[in-house]
């Protein structure tokens, strides 16, 4: 599954690019594939970012990579458009779209923003970096998490990590196992957790997984609750303040809510406002740390806020 989701992300880059990339050995570890205007074609694995030769040798040094021009970043910026700018407008604000495949291309440049106090961007033009990360569906991945953390039930959980620690592709598994006993809300605000194409999950979320794609998490939170009774609700990285009612409403449901959030460490996610207003309402019951590098996707630690309960793979 891993390499079909590479061969697709290779049909997002130009012919030439594609070429390198395809002859990488390693292809079914590669995690983003980046390109940089001006700059030379790389991809990341394992927490290192390597340049890629015109024979598909990963190296350290940008010398004889290959080199990224100008028609490279607007094909592959107008192909993930599929061609339709207007159509994505939406995405083109946010930075991203997730491509077939469940495959996230991000990108940026030269915001367009008409009122600068608001911080409100309505376009973005001038592009100069395009990011292609590559979808991971891992069956069995969630497997430590969910024996540690609904060992005495379930519960609503913060799964959280560093950037890049695989906490998409836990959250995805997760749904998965926990789709086998309860009613699951899937709030899919990015297409990437059950990457839906023509009203089917390409992605295996479990038999009982009701799929909210697109929506604003607000909303979606707020229309699961009242019209598909879930018992456990999740979504990917809890955001904005304004997303503090919807969560509210949920627990006082009586809805289990499982979710993602950038931290490496407890303190760090106390720091997170509102994670920290949440926990003090007693919504999530236990939180999850994930390592990174060699050990992305794998289990550190699992609190029951206020306690400790067990440690998983050690940092060093």
């Amino acid at each position: 599954m891993q390499n079909s989701r590479f061969e697709q992300a290779l049909g997002l880059l130009s012919s030439r690019l594609s070429r390198a990339a395809s002859l990488i050995k390693i292809k079914g570890s590669v995690h983003e594939i980046h390109l940089r205007r001006g700059g030379f074609l790389s991809v990341s694995f394992g927490g290192r970012e390597l340049f890629v030769s015109s024979d598909g040798v990963l190296k350290e040094s940008a010398d004889t990579a290959v080199q990224i021009f100008d028609e490279d970043i607007e094909y592959t910026y107008r192909t993930s458009l599929k061609n339709s700018l207007h159509s994505f407008e939406n995405e083109i604000k946010q930075g991203y779209i997730t491509s077939e495949g469940g495959n996230r291309v991000g990108f940026c440049g030269r915001a367009v923003c008409p009122d600068v106090f608001s911080g409100t961007v309505s376009t973005v033009k001038e592009i100069t970096s395009v990011n292609i990360r590559i979808a991971s569906e891992i069956i069995g991945c969630s497997d430590d998490i969910y024996g540690s953390a609904f060992a005495d039930g379930i519960c609503s959980l913060i799964i959280a990590g560093p950037p890049s620690s695989g906490k998409t592709t836990v959250l995805r598994d997760l749904c998965r196992r926990l789709s086998g006993k309860y009613r699951v809300s899937l709030i899919d605000e990015r297409g990437e957790l059950a990457a839906v194409s023509e009203g089917r999950a390409v992605n295996d979320i479990g038999p009982r997984t009701d799929v909210f794609t697109g929506y604003p998490k607000l909303t979606a939170i707020m229309t699961a609750v009242r019209v598909m009774d879930p018992q456990v609700l999740i979504c990917d990285e809890v955001g904005a303040g304004d997303e503090l009612s919807a969560y509210r409403y949920a627990v006082n449901s009586g809805v289990k809510v499982i979710a993602t959030c950038h931290a490496s460490s407890l303190e760090e996610l106390l720091k997170r406002p509102v994670i920290s207003e949440l926990i003090k309402d007693n919504a999530f019951d236990k939180a999850v740390f994930l390592g990174s590098g060699k050990l992305v996707g794998r289990m550190l630690s699992c609190h029951r806020f206020g306690v400790k309960l067990c440690s998983g793979f050690s940092a060093v």
